[in-house]
């Protein structure tokens, strides 16, 4: 068994106009690819960095850029995804897991898999390496960057990053730095809090995001078993642009729904709806912040009926 520490770069769409729809919402098209092969012990074996020239983003998102130093001139000395894909598998085998640092980079392989025909569960058994850093570490942050964890390791960090060789090579590091023997033995506990989503809908060209737990598109939401709608519970305000509830159906239980809104032009949003399958843990925490929130909103019209009685106090002197 081989463990492959993977990362990749990926080019975005110029802007929402120019992003691709079929055969997938593509999301990012990947132009590097660099990974670390380990045994069992996490001892070095191998590493592997290959440059991808896009097949539809082929001009450099300018933040991409910025972050990357990768120009689109650059992109085109770059092999094609199914070459470099094949010359992945194969430098992979055989017998492999990845690791990654977070969830994004398996998910944005599988849609680019899936734009080339080729199969997208291609490494979907894989280590997101911020869980056992998290469970080990420091479980204070929802969510470490890599940079965080190599400067709170003590790591030097004399690569550029968003390198995606670079970036698997601190994230190497960093699995050496940790008790990977017991990180890999309790995965499977820490990752069952990560909900295969059920369903997922993408509602567009929303022109006010203040609305969306109010109006009926966005929160009508049927039950994936009977096709009825759920019942929902009390909206919980994760920010602007996120919300969470906890919505029911009589016959088959409770749902996690998480809306989630991203900017896509000056005057428009983009809203994800993802539905997953509700158990305690999940609610346990939606009833913890909500309460929060809860509190919050009264501590607020206790300090706004302050000053109001300050207010007609001063105006009756």
């Amino acid at each position: 068994m081989y463990y492959i520490i993977l990362d990749m770069e990926w080019n975005q769409a110029l802007d929402r106009a120019h992003t691709v729809q079929q055969p997938v919402l593509l999301r990012g098209e990947i132009i590097q690819i660099g990974a670390v092969k380990a045994d069992e012990n996490f001892n070095f074996v191998d590493k592997l960095k290959i440059n991808v020239a896009p097949k539809y983003y082929k001009k450099m998102n300018r933040h991409v850029e910025k972050i990357t130093g990768i120009t689109s001139e650059m992109l085109a000395q770059g092999e094609s995804f199914p070459e470099a894909f094949e010359r992945l598998r194969e430098w992979c085998s055989p017998e492999f897991r990845f690791i990654t640092w977070g969830f994004d980079d398996i998910a944005m392989l599988a849609d680019n898999l899936e734009l080339h025909g080729l199969d997208r569960s291609f490494g979907s058994d894989y280590v997101n390496l911020q869980l056992i850093y998290k469970n080990q570490i420091d479980n204070e942050r929802v969510q470490w960057s890599l940079s965080d964890a190599v400067e709170r390791l003590q790591i030097p960090m004399d690569a550029q990053a968003h390198d995606a060789m670079n970036d698997a090579w601190f994230t190497f590091e960093v699995c050496r730095k940790l008790d990977m023997k017991k990180g890999l033995a309790e995965y499977s506990g820490m990752s069952a809090g990560q909900r295969p989503v059920i369903s997922r809908e993408i509602f567009r060209n929303i022109p006010d995001i203040r609305r969306i737990t109010t109006e009926q598109q966005f929160t009508e939401i049927p039950c994936p078993e009977c096709g009825k709608v759920l019942s929902n519970g009390e909206w919980l305000s994760l920010g602007v642009v996120r919300k969470n509830n906890i919505c029911s159906c009589p016959e088959h239980g409770e749902f996690l729904v998480k809306l989630v809104c991203k900017r896509a032009a000056a005057d428009r949003w983009t809203l994800t709806r993802s539905l997953y399958k509700s158990d305690d843990d999940a609610k346990a925490s939606y009833q913890k912040k909500l309460e929060k929130q809860h509190a919050a909103i009264e501590k607020r019209r206790a300090a706004k009926d302050a000053k109001e009685i300050t207010n007609d106090n001063d105006s009756t002197v």
